[in-house]
């Protein structure tokens, strides 16, 4: 059976985000292999913006603008045509609706409580944007 271009159907991106969990100390192409080998399926630029963002959501505050560099870095890296593509809030937020991703917006108290972990997250934020 030939490789094909297609979306992950709701159980296997289920099946997928648990083994991400379990996994979580994979690379991109680990994971892009993984998929391969059990679905016979070609990852596209979707899955691998999701999975990152999956990998890095509890480490550190993915703002939309981090999300859409990376996107623009794996267009790069799979030899995707930058002409094909234009990120832009609308096409963010309906990544976001497809594939149920949503800011949890801090209030009063909680944001102040978000400033004392600031130096601590630090690090790893920095840790992020040099893997972009």
């Amino acid at each position: 059976m030939s490789q094909k271009y297609e979306s992950l159907t709701d159980v296997q991106k289920y099946e997928f985000c648990k083994y991400v969990e379990n996994n979580n100390k994979k690379t991109r192409a680990e994971y892009i292999q993984w998929i391969k080998q059990k679905w016979k399926i070609k990852v596209k630029l979707e899955l691998a913006l999701k999975e990152f963002i999956l990998v890095y959501q509890d480490q550190t505050i993915l703002s939309d603008a981090i999300i859409i560099k990376k996107a623009k870095l794996l267009v790069k890296g799979f030899k995707i045509s930058e002409n094909q593509l234009k990120f832009f809030n609308g096409w963010l937020q309906k990544f976001k609706d497809r594939n149920g991703i949503h800011q949890i917006v801090l209030h009063k108290e909680a944001t102040s409580a978000a400033y004392a972990k600031i130096e601590e997250i630090l690090p790893i934020l920095k840790n992020v944007i040099n893997t972009l």
